[in-house]
């Protein structure tokens, strides 16, 4: 079993996201058990010894995640598809989990398919005409086949967020699911979310609660479940 498995049986696994601007690494609170690290927020994104040694000293010091993320996707700036793939393919090879978004699995499986397996598949929706829950079915398919690790999905739609909160638990694959809304963002740890994202300093993404917060509604998930035992 890998670290990430073992992780993830204690769901949801709280992770600090840092939107990353300089290349320096920085202890994380106590709370934190795992970190996302943006690097779509480097002014200057490159493969380089720095970044490699940058990622190396998170990697041995939390379980770390590399995200890369598209600008329609929420993501802060455009980034180059060549560069964004090598520095996924590096820090996988050192050891952290990377972030791949599933419209660039399904439109490039032959490049994208190798570096899914084990990995994340995300979805970001921002649009309330999109069907978040339809397109999640099609998503964790496709994030099965390609041997994934965890789907993720973020959406915007309220009226959806509890036929996806219900899907955990039914698809054969680790699943989380992240609100916009604060109300529901909570509700999704008290259900057991597998990840949920927290910030630290700055978010990176609307409604994202801080660590504290999400430390908080944690313990109160394992109390609720104790309870719910006696």
């Amino acid at each position: 079993m890998s670290a990430w498995s073992k992780l993830l049986l204690n769901k949801p696994v709280l992770v600090c996201a840092i939107p990353i601007r300089r290349l320096t690494f920085q202890y994380l609170p106590a709370s934190c058990e795992a970190v996302e690290l943006r690097l779509d927020y480097l002014d200057n994104m490159e493969l380089s010894p720095t970044l490699r040694r940058f990622i190396e000293d998170y990697v041995s010091h939390y379980p770390t995640i590399i995200t890369i993320r598209e600008r329609d996707e929420g993501g802060n700036r455009p980034v180059d598809p060549d560069i964004k793939y090598k520095i996924l393919e590096l820090s996988k090879d050192v050891g952290a989990l990377i972030d791949i978004e599933a419209s660039l699995l399904a439109k490039d499986p032959n490049t994208y398919g190798s570096l899914a397996e084990g990995s994340i598949v995300s979805r970001h929706v921002f649009n309330k005409g999109v069907n978040s829950y339809k397109l999640a079915l099609n998503d964790i398919e496709l994030a099965k086949r390609h041997g994934a690790l965890v789907y993720k999905i973020f959406t915007v739609n309220d009226d959806e967020i509890m036929d996806l909160l219900n899907l955990m638990g039914k698809v054969g694959i680790h699943m989380a699911v992240i609100p916009r809304n604060p109300i529901y963002r909570a509700t999704s740890i008290i259900m057991g979310s597998s990840l949920t994202y927290c910030s630290v300093k700055g978010k990176t993404g609307p409604g994202q609660l801080n660590i504290g917060m999400c430390s908080k509604i944690k313990l109160l998930r394992r109390s609720l479940s104790m309870f719910s035992t006696e």
